[in-house]
């Protein structure tokens, strides 16, 4: 018998997510906010504010409104991160979850992560984040992705859902970890945008996204987070797809943002980054003064001119590798 599992979020990430599930399972439901659009992919298969050219699976099912979280095995939140804690108080309060896999990118607007108001928030056992290397588009349309998987108890039966579909998954040990990783790589490709609006060349750029590994490391250790996370697909893997591509969001948003153009593209659209540069300063756990690179990017979006603040990165002390 199949798992009845509710993916929560029916943006470009959810919708994917739940369309590859779909295909083999014939128990996955699509949460949306909005009943009209949900009532469009149940008659359509079609989610027109995302992929108005594209047929869903006429398997999966949407659904709206409140609902019984314990007949689902499996809930995936895929809605942004400072919409979480609205989220739990609105539709999860006092309600028994069985598993919850998060697959946001981002912080809440005090600076808490959402596996902290997991923990302060909901009655549940087993919370998983799954992250990693992946433009929704490519994989509603069914190209190979591999993500990373981190649960605060080790239970495999999860990845197991994907088997058999475009995704892979690889195990991680270290939740938290996995998910900060997903918090600054969304900010430091709003600093890739930024270096490529200004005509910097690819040699600064390749010579940034080795800076923000170390600075990311850096950062880690100093949280007591697992530094050798950096090199999952969740790291390393995430930070070189948002830095490299403007389908990034994020990306996009720094290059518009350094251009002074409008955001054409992004129209309707989450920036995680954008959340996470005003956000993080109030996690008072996190001294960003101490990180140079993403100190800038933060001063950037702040109204400080990228100029100066590149400047002031490529004139600091030389040091050793």
């Amino acid at each position: 018998m199949h798992k009845k599992i509710l993916v929560v979020g029916a943006g470009a990430w959810g919708t994917a997510i739940a369309n590859v599930l779909s295909k083999k399972n014939n128990n996955i439901y699509l949460w949306a906010r909005d009943l009209k659009l949900s009532n469009q992919i149940n008659k359509n298969k079609i989610n027109k504010k995302y992929y108005k050219n594209f047929k869903l699976s006429r398997k999966l099912k949407s659904t709206s409104g409140n609902f019984n979280a314990k007949e689902y095995h499996y809930i995936f939140y895929v809605l942004p991160a400072t919409a979480f804690d609205n989220f739990c108080d609105d539709y999860l309060k006092n309600q028994k979850i069985n598993e919850l896999i998060i697959c946001s990118k981002g912080i809440s607007k005090n600076g808490d992560f959402i596996s902290n108001l997991i923990m302060k928030k909901l009655i549940l056992k087993n919370y998983h984040f799954l992250s990693g290397p992946s433009f929704a588009d490519e994989v509603l349309y069914g190209k190979p992705t591999a993500l990373s998987l981190s649960s605060n108890k080790i239970n495999k039966n999860i990845g197991n859902i994907f088997k058999d579909t475009n995704i892979r998954i690889y195990y991680s040990e270290g939740y938290k970890t996995l998910e900060f990783l997903g918090i600054l790589k969304n900010i430091y490709a709003i600093g890739a945008g930024v270096i490529d609006a200004t005509s910097l060349g690819q040699n600064a750029r390749a010579a940034y996204i080795t800076r923000c590994i170390v600075e990311i490391k850096s950062i880690l250790k100093s949280l007591n987070l697992n530094t050798n996370m950096i090199y999952s697909l969740g790291g390393i893997g995430d930070l070189i797809l948002s830095c490299s591509s403007n389908k990034s969001r994020n990306y996009n948003f720094g290059f518009c943002f350094e251009k002074k153009s409008k955001y054409k593209t992004l129209k309707g659209k989450t920036i995680e980054g954008i959340n996470s540069c005003l956000n993080i300063k109030n996690n008072k756990k996190i001294n960003i003064i101490k990180f140079p690179i993403i100190n800038s990017i933060i001063k950037i979006i702040n109204g400080s001119p990228s100029k100066k603040e590149i400047k002031i990165l490529l004139n600091r002390k030389f040091k050793n590798e």
